[in-house]
């Protein structure tokens, strides 16, 4: 075959042969790229989705989210809306007749504001105060969009594991089933251990269906939530939370940057510019005016510019009723204020003390583990040394198994307690993204 393809060749010309190389070089690296794109492209439907990557793409897509975002918006413009008193404020108007003039006219208006004893200046406070709140309930909701997200990231681990030790399991109760039939059939044991084994598998059979659907469960949320199909998810990262704040002197300080304690001093400080501008009000607003009139009948122009003065005389606004009600206010936002603060600590060195428990129930309930998973073994060798019964075989494995699954239990408490802490601290997001890097 290879003589034949050179004799074929040796009839072709020196032109010929050149096109026919390069045309078959273009289509091996044509090839060559679109195979490369293929497994490009099947590699990265293959790739598992981080928990970061999850959190970035829910934020885009949650409408909670983006109307919260629309919210801080309104707030910024309400603060160039105050602003706008410090511009030249300028009314058109039409008239048919005035007590002033007689016939129809057009009278245009401009005021500067001159001196309003700071009700601008506290009006704009307020404003951006109540912005820094806003921005303080759309951090508060993308906390506890990631918290709620790394809820179903540990739903998977969770259930991973428990998936593994439920098909060893399956796997153990398959092997003694086996063993216990060539005894019935050899005349050492009876039926009634085959049965035994039997409805262990059916047991692990049951739990392993139930986990499956539960571990589908949890990837539909995800995809709900992130609005993409899901392959599979990365393990959530450990943040340490217990290490990070162990001294009292760092949660005080991660409280007072927390998104709650943030809203909550915005809360004081908006009260504190109410009680500014209730004492404004109390004096004149001096403004200067240029006013201007040209009459539609042929009369003349006539164009003024003075100085004006005003105050609302009314009894709410010129008494002291206005002052006491904002300076009300404020004591209750500076109690609530007290109150985020105490919670906060209370609840974060609660979960720090729950926390520690957790790691050492966890520890101790390893080293069971590793003790639990020698009995079984010492025990299956005597099973099949004929001095033990299946009876006790099976209540250990069993015992074993659910050992095994309460220990997962304990890991995934107390994981969602660190994540749960770190949330209402603020900080989820910060963590999580440092746990990322420093796995």
């Amino acid at each position: 075959m290879f003589r034949f393809g050179l004799r074929s060749m040796s009839f072709l010309s020196a032109d010929s042969v050149a096109v026919r190389v390069r045309y078959s070089l273009r289509t091996a690296w044509g090839l060559a790229l679109s195979s490369l794109l293929f497994l490009a492209l099947a590699t990265s439907a293959r790739a598992q989705m981080s928990l970061q990557e999850a959190v970035l793409l829910a934020t885009k897509n949650d409408p909670g989210i983006e109307a919260l975002r629309q919210e801080v918006a309104i707030k910024t413009v309400d603060i160039d809306a105050a602003r706008d008193a410090y511009f030249p404020a300028i009314s058109l108007s039409g008239e048919t007749s005035t007590t002033d003039s007689d016939g129809p006219g057009v009278v245009l208006s401009v005021t500067q504001l001159l001196f309003d004893w700071g009700k601008t200046r506290a009006e704009i406070k307020q404003a951006s105060q109540v912005r820094v709140q806003a921005i303080s309930d759309l951090k508060m909701a993308i906390e506890s969009l990631t918290f709620e997200i790394a809820g179903f990231f540990l739903d998977v681990e969770v259930l991973d594991r428990k998936i593994a030790y439920t098909r060893e399991y399956m796997m153990f109760a398959r092997r003694l089933a086996g063993q216990a039939e060539d005894r019935a059939l050899g005349g050492v044991g009876d039926n009634s251990e085959v049965a035994r084994a039997r409805l262990e598998i059916a047991r692990a059979d049951e739990q392993m269906s139930q986990l499956l659907a539960n571990r589908q469960i949890a990837l539909a949320q995800l995809e709900y939530l992130v609005g993409l199909s899901l392959g599979d998810v990365r393990m959530p990262p450990t943040i340490r939370f217990s290490q990070h704040y162990a001294a009292v002197e760092k949660i005080r300080a991660a409280i007072r940057i927390s998104p709650e304690y943030t809203s909550a001093r915005a809360s004081v400080d908006e009260a504190e510019a109410g009680i500014d501008t209730a004492k404004a009000q109390r004096f004149p607003t001096i403004n200067l005016q240029a006013q201007g009139r040209a009459d539609l009948n042929g009369g003349d122009t006539q164009t003024a510019l003075g100085i004006s003065a005003g105050v609302d005389l009314n009894s709410r606004g010129f008494g002291q009723r206005q002052i006491q009600s904002a300076r009300l206010r404020l004591e209750g936002a500076k109690a609530s204020l007290r109150g985020v603060e105490r919670e906060l600590l209370n609840t974060t060195g609660t979960a720090l003390e729950r926390l520690q428990l957790l790691r050492q129930s966890e520890m101790s309930k390893a080293s069971q583990l590793v003790e639990a998973e020698k009995v079984l073994s010492s025990y299956e060798e005597q099973f099949i040394a004929g001095r033990r019964e299946l009876l006790d075989l099976l209540t250990t494995g069993r015992d074993l198994y659910d050992a095994q699954i309460d220990e997962i239990d304990t890991y995934d408490e107390r994981k969602r307690t660190e994540y749960e802490s770190a949330r209402r601290l603020g900080v989820l997001g910060t963590m999580l993204s440092a746990g990322a890097v420093g796995q």
